[in-house]
């Protein structure tokens, strides 16, 4: 069952020059019980992608194309209606415990504001909810943990419950923007088992934003890699991070430490940096970049051609490979 479908969304921002592309012609599939982690560079449109699937873009945000979920058109909805929706149907997890959670309120009335507002429940039976919920989240102790102030948990903790926030409504669609940001790498191993695990048990599709193509590798089943507002290549995880077809992705990879080679003097990187959005290259918006540009890349944008493998890439290199694959096979 398909849980999220975005087919060519695009989000423009207004700006004095004119209005500004964050995102052009944006297509997932993400199927219950399953995840794909969304990556790429800060800036590339991986947030205003999950904003835009929350409903949760300024209003001044001027949106086109899709994005249904569980077959449900949500755009152009009314804010009553994804009011129902957010919490119970679709939640997600903000990037920065730290500061997500209202530090004037105890940990147990932020739980239990979910079911008390979206199922009707007394305030001693959404406690009630909100303890058991932290129990799913392994934090021990809920009785008295429900009392307390997020001041007084440590980020790892604020994380499990904000996570328990998000899954205290049972969702069938979770999306974690960033949910291992500024933990140590002990805590994030922990996030990512217990986001595994609950995924596991509910059956949750799950959306994971990350720049950190490791946790994509340990945690998804398939990957999706934005630059400059467009998706450049998707496919399996294995596939895709084994055998990268777009250069942007190939650089992401070879920009990673090893542990299995020696250490070089100086990572590789990719050279520039990612366009202004207001001012987007003719061509293909990484051919600034590319080690492997071609005179049609300055020029043409390049389509996402989907393989017979289910794998999809958008770069003119790859549409002359495969042309002339065919013509020697042919």
């Amino acid at each position: 069952m398909t849980r999220l479908a975005i087919d060519r969304l695009q989000v423009r921002h207004p700006a004095s020059g004119g209005d500004v592309v964050v995102l052009d012609d944006v297509s997932l599939r993400l199927d219950a019980g399953q995840s794909l982690g969304l990556v790429g560079e800060s800036g590339s449109g991986k947030s205003q992608t999950a904003l835009a699937t929350m409903g949760l873009l300024p209003a001044s945000a001027r949106i086109s194309g899709s994005i249904r979920h569980d077959g449900q058109e949500l755009l152009g909805q009314p804010r009553a209606v994804l009011d129902r929706l957010r919490g119970t149907r679709m939640t997600m997890v903000f990037q920065d415990p730290m500061t997500s959670l209202n530090p004037a309120l105890s940990i147990g009335l932020q739980l239990a504001e979910v079911p008390m507002q979206h199922r009707g429940l007394s305030r001693a039976a959404a406690l009630a909810e909100a303890a058991r919920m932290l129990d799913a989240v392994r934090i021990p102790d809920a009785a008295t943990r429900l009392r307390q102030y997020p001041h007084e948990f440590s980020g790892g903790m604020r994380q499990r419950v904000m996570i328990a926030i998000a899954l205290i409504g049972n969702p069938g669609l979770l999306i974690a923007d960033e949910p291992t940001t500024a933990l140590d790498v002990t805590v994030q191993a922990q996030i990512l088992e217990l986001l595994a695990d609950l995924q596991r048990e509910r059956q949750l599709a799950l959306l994971l934003i990350t720049h950190d193509l490791a946790v994509v590798a340990e945690s998804c089943d398939r990957v999706a890699v934005m630059y400059a507002g467009r998706i450049v290549e998707s496919g399996p995880v294995a596939r895709v991070l084994s055998q990268p077809w777009h250069p942007y992705t190939a650089g992401l990879l070879a920009s990673r430490p090893r542990l299995d080679r020696p250490r070089p003097e100086r990572l590789p990187s990719i050279a520039g940096a990612p366009p202004n959005p207001a001012r987007r290259p003719a061509g293909c918006a990484f051919a600034p970049r590319c080690p492997r540009v071609m005179p049609i890349c300055m020029t043409s944008v390049p389509r996402l051609e989907t393989g017979p493998d289910g794998r999809a890439v958008a770069c003119h290199l790859a549409e002359v490979e495969t042309a002339m694959n065919r013509a020697a096979a042919g």
